[in-house]
């Protein structure tokens, strides 16, 4: 007589680090979803691109001033003027799904965006894991997620080009779109990236850059064939000139003559000259996982237009240097120091994203890169040596 021998299977265990990324996934989801209950979206900077997107969907301008007002007053906004999303059409492809959700249903979505994009980052250009957490509790970060901001994408573009530009150039092209929205931040990024693909035949890069412009305009235009029209009536109607800005051309602006706008872009003008001489004694051995670390801080420090919370475009200098395989000793807890200030500023004095208290900021975080680093960046040029402990010591555990 013979059995057939009955096979068990035994389920295998679900790993640890599973669980606890499960765990922690649902408590952010948990974090987001009592973040949108309790808070009031008329109040962030949130409402504009949700009012935007509304607009957009329904083919209507969503630069028009009186609809983003009606929209914004039926959600109870406090203020008699409309806060109007300042960023190109080509920038309307990420508000337009805003417009199919609630105002209440689309926060939840976009706060989710927004986190998703640092956490991207994190895993993107932290080595190691234990590092990765600082990503959520750097200041311009959380300020972005808290008051609604649309930086968090500008981060995500620069992320995904540094991870891709010698892999994969057109996609790397590509997600230079996320950037896009806010332009005048990275005017010495720009200049330096033509010259560099120029210089290195690197065509593909501006050909994904290119095709994926042209593709969110067409997009734009075909909710709103006047869109380019709506938006530059839109500019010539805002007061731009008039408002604070808590940047080092705002300051040069108003020590030579506060009414003279164009006085703005005087330091990147002078920053691009110094971009030029920097790429041109590094062109040899240039990698914008290196040395587009210090040439973003730069650029964000004399950015003719911008707010705290736009120096979240910050955080893969902040972690090339807090990575970095020689990083001086103390940088670390010097870097703790400077960012728990910031974070006093935001949550405690509860500061207006244009306060004169975030002047410090954008210098502040460039010496401290250039102390952490110490003499890598005063050498010419990076050496073979140089470039493989810091490419190495990026890409080990990502």
């Amino acid at each position: 007589m013979s059995s057939t021998p009955v096979v068990s299977e035994q389920r295998q265990p679900i790993p640890n680090k599973i669980l606890r990324a499960l765990a922690a996934l649902a408590i952010a989801l948990a974090g987001i979803l009592i973040f949108t209950a309790i808070s009031h979206p008329a109040r962030s900077d949130y409402i504009e691109y949700w009012s935007s997107g509304k607009l957009l969907v329904q083919h209507a301008n969503p630069y028009s001033p009186a609809g983003v007002l009606a929209l914004e007053q039926a959600h109870r906004r406090p203020l008699p003027d409309p806060l109007i999303m300042l960023n190109p059409p080509w920038a309307l492809f990420l508000v337009a799904p805003l417009g199919l959700c609630s105002v209440r249903v689309g926060l939840f979505f976009w706060t989710i965006l927004a986190a998703g994009c640092v956490a991207a980052c994190s895993k993107l250009q932290f080595a190691a894991s234990k590092d990765r957490g600082f990503a959520f509790v750097f200041a311009p970060a959380l300020s972005c997620i808290v008051s609604g901001q649309s930086s968090p994408f500008l981060l995500l573009g620069f992320c995904l080009f540094l991870s891709f530009h010698r892999s994969h150039p057109f996609l790397a092209g590509a997600s230079l779109l996320l950037m896009t929205p806010k332009p005048h931040l990275f005017l010495i990024f720009w200049v330096l990236l033509l010259v560099d693909c120029v210089y290195q035949k690197r065509w593909l890069i501006l050909a994904g850059g290119a095709s994926a412009l042209a593709a969110a305009t067409a997009f734009s235009l075909y909710f709103d064939a006047h869109i380019w029209q709506h938006y530059f009536d839109m500019l010539r109607g805002y007061k731009l000139q008039q408002g604070f800005l808590p940047t080092a051309s705002m300051l040069f602006r108003m020590l030579i003559d506060v009414r003279v706008f164009w006085l703005l872009f005087v330091p990147s003008g002078v920053a691009i000259l110094w971009g030029l001489w920097y790429y041109a004694r590094r062109k040899e051995v240039w990698d914008w996982r290196i040395h587009g670390m210090l040439l973003m801080l730069v650029t964000v420090l004399v950015s003719p237009y911008g707010f705290f919370s736009d120096e979240i475009v910050l955080l893969p200098s902040i972690a090339f240097a807090l990575t970095f395989p020689r990083k001086r000793r103390y940088s670390a807890w010097i870097l703790l120091g400077i960012n728990s200030v910031a974070l006093y500023i935001v949550f405690v004095r509860h500061a207006a994203l244009s306060s004169r208290e975030y002047l410090w900021t954008p210098v502040t975080w460039l010496i401290w890169y250039l102390y952490a680093t110490g003499a890598f960046e005063r050498r010419g040029g990076a050496t073979a040596a140089d470039l493989m402990s810091t490419t190495e010591g990026k890409t080990a555990g990502a």
